[in-house]
């Protein structure tokens, strides 16, 4: 059974896929997990894939949703994009793609889509 952790961030998973669906971005894939890291979803702008981080924080107590995506947190999320990648038969070198961040606030109205979160 889901955590109510795992519950919630499903459900705000599901918030930015709507989000940047209404954005124009499509869909190509959710929750992709990696011995290095999980990839929160895949979706494709235009020609370019974009790997999205979805973050949420009720508060800023602990640093904000922003803030959590810490170098080691970028590290993993390269590899697993690197990982999927290859399962495409691809690679970051011979790509156009990206990492952008959707964070939310306490509610899913709350919400900064960061495109280029890591350049």
């Amino acid at each position: 059974m889901f955590s109510l952790k795992r519950q919630q961030g499903a459900s705000f998973e599901q918030q930015a896929r709507l989000f940047l669906e209404s954005q124009g971005l499509q869909f190509i894939a959710a929750n992709q997990n990696f011995k290095c890291g999980e990839l929160d979803l895949i979706m494709l702008d235009g020609e370019t894939i974009v790997f999205v981080e979805v973050r949420q924080r009720k508060n800023d107590h602990f640093g904000s949703a922003v803030e959590s995506v810490d170098w080691q947190k970028q590290q993993k999320w390269i590899n697993a994009a690197s990982l999927w990648l290859a399962t495409q038969n691809h690679s970051l070198e011979d790509t156009d793609c990206r990492f952008d961040l959707v964070a939310f606030g306490a509610t899913a109205s709350n919400v900064r889509w960061l495109k280029n979160f890591i350049e």
